[in-house]
C-alpha cells in the first residue's frame, strides 16, 4: 500500500471508531459528526490512492 492509502485508512478508521464509541456513549452530536467526516475522508484518500496505484500499475504493463 502506498503512503496515503494507508494514511488514509487509518484516518477512516480512526473516524469510524471515534463515531460509533461516541454515539455508544451517548455522547455530543458534534463529535459523531466529527468521526463522520473524518471516516469520509478517510474513504476519499484511500479511493485517490488506489486510484493512482492501479495507475502506475497500468503504465508499467504497457
Amino acid at each position: 500500500m502506498t503512503r496515503l492509502t494507508t494514511l488514509s485508512t487509518a484516518l477512516g478508521l480512526t473516524g469510524l471508531m471515534l463515531a460509533m464509541l461516541t454515539a455508544l456513549a451517548g455522547g455530543a452530536a458534534t463529535i459523531v459528526v466529527l468521526g463522520f467526516a473524518l471516516m469520509a475522508l478517510g474513504f476519499m484518500g484511500a479511493v485517490f490512492g488506489a486510484a493512482a496505484a492501479l495507475g502506475r500499475v497500468l503504465e508499467t504493463i504497457r
